[in-house]
């Protein structure tokens, strides 16, 4: 495909992709008990088994120091507990609690909620390409990470 028009069906997509978002956007931050989306992320991340500061903060892609307010906030609503580790008193373990996975699992229903609703009006081919495109792409992502432009 000529550069050109490449360039031309990412305009394209952009514009779709941001239509999208800001409609579907707020109604699926619509999380409950006051749930903010870096929240839900957190205690989607937290789902399996604890973590440190420093995990959850690399899957952000932050800084633990930009990552403790959120925590901070998270441990005073009681989603979540933190502890010293044991073996390493620098680090912190952050657990999930039951008023967490509740919380999470109520914020998760009302995301599927807004996804089938929308995606139940694609057929069910339409449904399969997208899927693997999206799972194409992000295993292109994955492998092939864009250069930095300087």
């Amino acid at each position: 495909m000529e550069q050109a028009d490449l360039v031309e069906y990412v305009k394209q997509l952009e514009t779709a992709f941001s239509k999208t978002m800001r409609k579907i956007g707020p109604q699926l931050a619509n999380l409950a008990d006051g749930l903010t989306p870096p929240q839900f992320f957190v205690l989607g991340f937290l789902q399996s088994r604890q973590r440190t500061v420093t995990e959850i903060a690399e899957v952000m892609g932050v800084q633990p120091s930009a990552i403790t307010a959120i925590l901070d906030r998270m441990h005073k609503s009681g989603f979540i507990s933190r502890e010293r580790s044991a073996t390493d008193r620098r680090v912190v373990e952050v657990y999930i609690t039951d008023r967490g996975r509740e919380v999470y699992k109520k914020s998760q229903a009302r995301r599927l909620h807004v996804m089938t609703h929308y995606l139940g009006y694609l057929k069910q081919e339409e449904l399969d390409q997208l899927l693997r495109i999206y799972e194409k792409l992000s295993r292109i992502i994955e492998e092939k990470p864009a250069p930095l432009i300087k």
